[in-house]
């Protein structure tokens, strides 16, 4: 278990009811009983739920062998659900890209169908770019959300990464947070508490994270998996 506040069986029960949910609008696809102007909606409906479990998974302390595997298929299919204007999915999904060191072919078309739209986050170009082992472009370019990652963008941009890194992870979970106090609902809606964004720069940035496996929301384990 990587997760301190459910138990093994909150995890299975939720894997299930989601696997459930997913085998059920899958089906529906299958059999031609969407509508297409709901198709999409459907699969990108498919492809969360498919993210939450990878997240649920982790959190259950699943072999992260068998979360890579599990993530490069989401990568395939993200092109084609992907919302631009989602911040904080395209966030986790381009994270876990670092973290997974995830197939830069397909990095280099999310970068691509980023420049197509008027988003332009200093966030996401530094984590992309370092995915794609690439110099970062745009450096100057504003943070869209800077309450929420004006301190990790600190952590790249001063000589104290890690003082930093522990302050943003200390604050990372809020009331602002978009998951807050989900794993008190009395529907099952919690996959676990993680700031893959903190462990993705801890990883770009190579940072001494030693005594830091048991602080909460960083993903240790990942940081150091590649």
């Amino acid at each position: 278990m990587r997760d301190k506040i459910k138990n093994v069986e909150y995890f299975n029960d939720f894997l299930e009811e989601e696997q459930v949910r997913i085998n059920r609008f899958s089906n529906k696809l299958a059999n031609g009983e969407v509508k297409p102007e709901r198709q999409l909606p459907v699969k990108t409906k498919i492809h969360d739920l498919k993210l939450g479990i990878l997240t649920a998974r982790y959190s259950r302390g699943d072999a992260l062998s068998l979360l890579e595997e599990e993530y490069a298929e989401l990568l395939k299919s993200w092109k084609e659900v992907w919302e631009p204007d989602n911040y904080n999915k395209n966030l986790k999904m381009i994270s876990l890209g670092v973290l997974f060191d995830g197939d830069t072919m397909l990095a280099k078309a999310m970068k691509d169908m980023l420049k197509t739209t008027e988003i332009n986050d200093w966030l996401l170009n530094f984590l992309l770019c370092s995915w794609l082992g690439v110099k970062v472009e745009n450096e100057n370019c504003d943070l869209i959300f800077p309450k929420d990652f004006s301190l990790l963008q600190k952590v790249v941009l001063t000589h104290n990464k890690r003082e930093f890194l522990q302050e943003y992870l200390s604050c990372w979970y809020g009331e602002d947070c978009g998951c807050y106090e989900a794993h008190k609902s009395s529907q099952k809606i919690y996959y676990g508490y993680w700031s893959f964004e903190a462990g993705a720069v801890a990883k770009i940035l190579n940072i001494d994270d030693t005594g830091m496996e048991h602080m909460p929301y960083y993903p240790y384990d990942l940081v150091h998996y590649k």
